[in-house]
């Protein structure tokens, strides 16, 4: 008998299984699913038997043999197999790759003692429509989880949320089923991984909360999933192979073991509206809300009225009078984030990647965030010598130091805190007395809202400076986000330059925004009208990594016509910052139908390099 063996390991894609001969003593006892020890190279290694077969005459005697079964009970039903193979094949990595994700922590004196259950009900094979529920507050939160747990008491529920700070909220719905919960997500500990992962596979725990790596788990009777806050971009694997995202996963649950998939959110991603206007979705309810009255700042009048401070005039009179804590947003760190010289118009750019330094109070140090090198602020131009460089733009350094003398100047009973990646605030740090608090994206989950009269966005446009096609629509979801978690009587101040931009004009009228930033989509070819998928390629030497990407493209373009496949292929493009982590990067952009892109995604990533990253349904275009 020949047994192929999924090694258990990270290993180039081409090397997915190998075949290995069962001896006669294990006949009986191996089955598909088991974990198994057999030999690779000159080690001994962790297998997952994917088939078995009689041995043929065409069956090599040169076979290595499965050394020992570590658990007669199969660790994968046949579907979390066939649901290994084909996310394996859209993400471009081996096999066993994806089953370390879907594995409990292989611990071999563990492994023996472990009781697995050997049956589970059967699938359900009616497909239905994932649908989808908008929630206004908390309390309509609280009733959609609630009542898709009362839907389906004798089954396995995943709900599904983008960070691990979400958990708890989650938590605090459902406290009336605390004793069937279990979570999952990278903060645990192996010890905790292992114990967890028994009670998912094993079906004692119903109701498990997770971030997204909990969609690979091997569920044992799973009934539902709920992508919650499905809007946020961290539903999405982004920083290492295989590249998922958690609504494909969810797609291939529901259409080849009948899942019902539910999508929530208190924002809709724009394919979400997509879909619920064009009946792809189920929704009930689905009118989306317009915010609350923001003040809009002009900050081009303000700098024409000589104000050229952070610090709008209507933010000052509000923060004069504050009684209660106050938020100053502003995603950008440090003192200054212009450094250059007036003269020769040298800049301080990073050595490595290029992009522009920014300077911090530590140290007096230029850092480059991409690449963390950091190099002393320079006393004299180092292009023309000249004594006089340039420090403009304004970080959350920049404005802790001007709300503090600020609070002294007036004395105001405030003290100004400061959030973002650099400070490592925890929440149980934040004193009781009013605050000011000015943060990055970090400090958002750290606020008390309640007790938050005003929230201002110190500079907006940033947001809208990216040069990325979800940009827009990532800033539409941080204004909602803060709106939905502000008190109802908070006052909201947009300090922006553009106060005609579509975002800002549609805040009282909500499906503006969706529409419009869907015909500009529907122009341009993204989703929801196409599927991407991007790949990209790096190397340490800038000609060699732009001659490979651009011969390919031409190779690839040609068997796309060869073919008569309806996908379309960009030339290749620089990726930004080009230069990072040692490689020069570039990209290639390939947009396929919404309706064959699992097809039409295995077919390319058969006909790229190996050394070509995959991702698909990517969240950004340049980055690497």
């Amino acid at each position: 008998m020949i047994a192929e063996i999924i090694p258990i390991k990270r290993l180039p894609r081409r090397f997915s299984h190998f075949d290995y001969t069962v001896p006669d003593d294990m006949r009986e006892r191996i089955s598909i699913g088991q974990i198994v020890r057999v030999p690779l190279k000159s080690s001994e290694i962790f297998g997952l038997v994917l088939s078995l077969r009689e041995k043929r005459s065409s069956d090599t005697s040169a076979l290595k043999e499965v050394l020992g079964i570590v658990n007669d009970t199969p660790c994968l039903f046949a579907h979390h197999l066939e649901q290994l193979k084909t996310l394996a094949s859209w993400y471009g990595v081996s096999y066993g790759t994806m089953a370390m994700m879907m594995l409990l922590p292989l611990q071999k004196r563990k492994l023996k003692s472990i009781h697995l259950s050997a049956s589970m009900q059967a699938n359900k094979s009616e497909i239905h429509k994932p649908m989808f529920h908008l929630y206004k507050n908390e309390r309509e939160h609280c009733t959609f989880l609630q009542k898709q747990i009362a839907t389906s008491p004798n089954y396995q529920i995943a709900i599904i949320v983008p960070e691990i700070q979400y958990i708890n909220t989650i938590l605090s719905h459902l406290k009336e089923y605390e004793h069937d919960i279990v979570t999952w997500h990278s903060g645990l500990s192996t010890k905790e991984q292992f114990e967890r992962w028994l009670q998912i596979r094993n079906g004692e725990k119903k109701i498990i909360i997770g971030t997204r790596g909990a969609m690979l788990l091997p569920y044992y009777n799973l009934n539902s999933v709920v992508i919650d806050y499905e809007e946020k971009e961290n539903h999405k694997h982004w920083d290492q192979a295989p590249r998922f995202h958690v609504k494909d996963i969810a797609e291939v649950l529901r259409t080849t073991q009948g899942i019902h998939v539910h999508l929530m959110s208190s924002s809709p991603s724009v394919e979400s509206y997509y879909n619920v206007h064009k009946k792809k979705y189920e929704a009930t309810h689905f009118q989306i809300s317009s915010a609350p009255q923001c003040d809009i700042v002009n900050l081009t009048n303000e700098r024409r009225g000589g104000n050229t401070s952070p610090i709008s005039d209507k933010l000052e009179q509000h923060l004069l009078t504050l009684q209660d804590n106050a938020f100053l947003y502003l995603n950008r760190l440090g003192l200054a984030t212009f450094i250059g010289c007036n003269d020769c118009g040298w800049r301080a750019l990073c050595p490595t990647c290029k992009l522009p330094q920014t300077l911090h109070t530590k140290n007096k140090q230029v850092t480059c965030h991409y690449c963390n090198i950091a190099s002393p602020l320079p006393t004299l131009c180092p292009a023309c010598k000249k004594t006089i460089v340039t420090l403009a733009g304004v970080g959350t350094e920049t404005v802790e130091k001007l709300l503090k003398a600020f609070v002294t100047e007036h004395n105001l009973p405030h003290q100004v805190i400061r959030i973002d990646s650099e400070t490592h605030v925890q929440s149980t740090q934040l004193p009781s007395d009013p605050v000011i608090v000015i943060g990055t994206d970090t400090a958002l989950q750290y606020i008390d809202w309640n007790n938050t009269a005003v929230i201002a966005f110190l500079d907006i446009d940033m947001h809208l400076s990216l040069p990325e096609y979800r940009a827009e629509e990532h800033l539409w979801h941080l204004i909602q986000e803060v709106n939905y978690l502000k008190r109802e009587d908070a006052t909201c101040i947009i300090q922006t330059r553009e106060p005609k931009q579509l975002i800002f004009k549609s805040l009282t009228e909500p499906e503006r925004f969706y529409r419009t930033n869907l015909n500009y989509r529907m122009k341009l070819g993204y989703p929801p009208y196409t599927y991407l998928v991007r790949y990209f390629y790096g190397h340490a030497n800038f000609l060699e990594a732009k001659k490979v990407m651009e011969t390919s493209v031409v190779v690839l373009k040609k068997r796309l016509k060869e073919q008569h496949k309806n996908i379309e292929l960009t030339d290749s493009f620089d990726m930004h910052p080009r230069y990072y982590r040692g490689r020069h990067w570039f990209a290639v952009m390939a947009r396929v139908s919404p309706e064959t892109w699992q097809d039409d995604l295995v077919w390319l990533n058969g006909h790229i390099p190996d050394t070509w990253k995959i991702d698909p349904n990517p969240i950004n275009i340049l980055s690497p």
